[in-house]
């Protein structure tokens, strides 16, 4: 009888921002432990909140009675710890250094109100077992996710500012939020283009590739991309991975049944090549595929085909060069659409900028973008940027449809 313990520990330190200051500070602590017992090919499974007990294992032994079949060897004699914390700070220091942030924003933006949330989390993952597992992933972030009101406005909101990141640097936050603000008191008109540059982050058009993707579907013939498995369906530069690397915030290395891949990474579509769709252990085997450890589920369930973290090899040139003169729109906000069954994707986009890559040049007006997954991704797909222009993050250009 193997026994296995996984475990989420999630710390927060929440600022709640109202009126440009902070209104109240929140502070919470969450363990979850999921106790996990392999006998003859079946699966006992008890969750808790906090430390498991005596009673939690024995319940989970209790549970093998259910014949749950998990007919896979748990992962053995394997360690592994990566620390991705770089921030040293308490949470009293934390709240200082926030409401000194704000401070120099209402200072320098005095025309615009803040709101909303600034969070400090701290999470550990791991999952151990006693055939000698043993696996452990530390992060430590600081997230804003601020939105900002024009002092004349009548809107809830004008526009937004949200940023992820592993360290502090105030004054680069204060930088990006008045270069932003700058440009929002510039009202400029859309070219009269039928197509220009969408400058977006990658996950707002990643998601019917994700759901393609997918094993399940594309062995039951569900996908998209059931019958171009190991053929050219994308343009030449464009390859996806499945990400656990320390690119990826909070996320483990490993999957929810121990898994881990060479670099932390397996690549799925490659030079516009579909290679194979992501897997758990079960699919894998059900469809004679590879397995490339995308096991998901809550900490108390039967570890299942999750929804893989995907990325987008980016390219070795920074937004202003992808663009190279040419001006594109930057998508800051954009709700209400999404994609077809045939891949068909079409949005409203509430907040955008005109940009030449290197500043933001103007607010543009309320538009829609449009275009087909497989000219997105194909003839129309530009790149993925080397620097992180928004807010942040690496931006995916794609030439798509403007009204």
């Amino acid at each position: 009888m193997i026994k296995e313990l996984f475990k989420l520990s999630v710390r927060e330190t929440s600022l709640h921002i109202s009126q440009s200051t902070v209104e109240a500070v929140m502070k919470k602590k969450i363990d979850k432990c999921g106790c996990r017992v392999y006998a003859d090919g079946y699966l006992g499974i008890a969750g808790t909140l906090g430390e498991p007990t005596a009673s939690t294992w024995a319940q989970a032994e209790a549970n093998l009675a259910r014949k749950i079949p998990y007919p896979f060897e748990p992962e053995k004699n394997k360690q592994r710890v990566r620390d991705l914390r770089e921030l040293k700070i308490s949470d009293e220091e934390f709240v200082r250094e926030m409401e000194d942030l704000l401070a120099i924003i209402r200072r320098e933006n005095p025309d615009f109100i803040f709101s909303n949330k600034i969070k400090f989390i701290e999470t550990e993952i791991s999952l151990q077992n006693n055939a000698g597992l043993d696996y452990a992933n530390y992060d430590l972030t600081v997230e804003l996710a601020l939105l900002v009101k024009h002092v004349d406005s009548v809107n809830i909101f004008d526009t937004s500012f949200i940023s992820s990141s592993r360290t502090m640097e105030k004054e680069k936050i204060v930088q990006q939020i008045g270069e932003m603000l700058k440009a929002f008191n510039t009202q400029v008109q859309l070219p009269a283009k039928e197509r220009m540059p969408v400058i977006i982050h990658p996950s707002s058009l990643l998601s019917k590739i994700n759901e393609s993707l997918n094993a399940e579907k594309v062995g039951l013939g569900a996908s998209l991309f059931a019958d171009k498995i190991g053929c050219k369906a994308f343009h030449e530069t464009f390859s996806v991975y499945q990400d656990a690397t320390d690119e990826k915030q909070h996320s483990s290395f490993f999957d929810m049944e121990g898994m881990v891949n060479p670099q932390d990474k397996v690549m799925l579509i490659e030079k516009g090549v579909i290679l194979k769709p992501y897997t758990d252990k079960k699919r894998a085997q059900t469809f004679s595929l590879e397995t490339t450890g995308s096991a998901g589920g809550s900490y108390d369930d039967v570890p299942s085909l999750g929804y893989s973290d995907l990325s987008i090899v980016p390219s070795e040139k920074t937004l202003q060069e992808i663009l190279q003169g040419e001006q594109g729109i930057m998508v800051i906000m954009a709700s209400g659409g999404d994609y077809t069954a045939d891949g068909n994707f079409a949005t409203p986009v509430q907040m955008s900028y005109l940009t030449d890559g290197k500043r933001l040049l103007g607010r543009l007006p309320e538009l829609n973008i449009s275009g087909h997954l497989y000219d997105i991704f194909g003839e129309d797909f530009v790149g993925v940027s080397e620097d992180k222009p928004l807010m942040g993050e690496r931006a995916l250009v794609a030439r798509m449809k403007i009204n």
